[in-house]
């Protein structure tokens, strides 16, 4: 009899739990919500991020704090999210960059500890040349790459990031083998290549627009799956037989373990805020697509093929020891 008792005890503080746990995921939003970014104010990270919030306050009903946590392209910040409850009330901007810190160790998360809320930014990568400079098409550089190993300079902002990891992406399918020049940011890159120091300056199209408006750069690949609609003479990596996409982007995530109910109302919400006009113009006016927009679940594998494509480049570029 005592044994019964205690079953029914335990039962019914599992169902009552239970009925707690439904009630909160009910009423949620019902406090605030804490959002990081790992990147400094002004960078397209932290505009992406305001731009998003902005209607998404309304639609979600609730405060919602956007602050930034810098450190280990974005380890700290992970390192922050798996440590707070599994409850919708803290989300982080995730990045490429982030993906890679993942794959080096850098941050206690892993991928699987993230639930992809949406994504939000596609902006291809580009190879761009001076209009003055010795290259006129990308046949034309992959060729002089391959009777001239370490001859063709390749400009990228910071090492074991995205222009780096795309450089080595499209040199292993074209095969050739390149030099690599850092720099801090796109801005750099772009005095570099106009001044003659590099043959080749990775860069997004919100990044040289006004420089290939003024016919002083030019886009000669973009390493995407379809030609980009305001760049319809410059040819896919993918159309010329090399088997390349590669893209800065900037989604959102949970932590893994969040109850469904408020992952759909986050996945949900978001998906209204990137429908909006604002939003929409935010796209327009950094010559991005409407195919930067992915749902949940569809970021949720894009997050996790491109950790895979980061954690196998870097690897073979020495940056992750196995």
């Amino acid at each position: 009899m005592k044994r019964l008792v205690v079953g029914c005890l335990v039962l019914a503080a599992a169902a009552g739990m239970l009925f707690q746990n439904a009630a909160a995921e009910d009423k949620y939003p019902s406090k605030q919500i804490n959002w990081y970014i790992h990147s400094s104010a002004g960078g397209g990270t932290d505009i992406f991020s305001r731009t998003v919030a902005m209607p998404l306050r309304k639609i979600l009903g609730a405060n919602l704090i956007i602050s930034t946590m810098s450190g280990g392209s974005g380890a700290r910040m992970l390192n922050y999210l798996i440590e707070q409850p599994a409850d919708g009330y803290t989300i982080v901007t995730t990045t490429d960059s982030n993906f890679g810190a993942i794959a080096q160790g850098k941050t206690k998360a892993k991928i699987e500890d993230l639930v992809g809320i949406a994504r939000g930014c596609y902006d291809p990568q580009s190879f761009c040349v001076s209009a003055k400079g010795k290259f006129k098409t990308i046949q034309e550089l992959v060729e002089f790459g391959k009777a001239n190993p370490k001859k063709v300079k390749f400009g990228v902002a910071h090492m074991a990031g995205i222009d780096h990891v795309t450089v080595h992406e499209f040199s292993k399918a074209a095969g050739f083998d390149p030099e690599i020049v850092p720099f801090t940011g796109g801005g750099e890159i772009i005095v570099a290549l106009m001044g003659g120091t590099i043959d080749v300056g990775v860069l997004n199209p919100s990044e040289f627009l006004g420089q290939y408006e003024a016919k002083n750069i030019l886009p000669v690949v973009f390493p995407v799956e379809k030609r980009l609609s305001d760049f319809p003479d410059v040819p896919t990596a993918k159309e010329l037989g090399w088997d390349v996409e590669m893209a800065t982007t900037r989604g959102v995530a949970a932590r893994a373990g969040t109850p469904e109910p408020i992952v759909k109302k986050l996945r949900d919400s978001f998906a209204k805020a990137m429908d909006t006009k604002i939003y929409r113009n935010y796209l327009r006016d950094n010559a991005m697509g409407p195919e930067s927009i992915q749902d949940g679940p569809t970021y949720e594998t894009f997050m996790r093929k491109n950790y895979q494509v980061f954690d196998r480049a870097l690897t073979e570029l020495g940056y992750i020891k196995k």
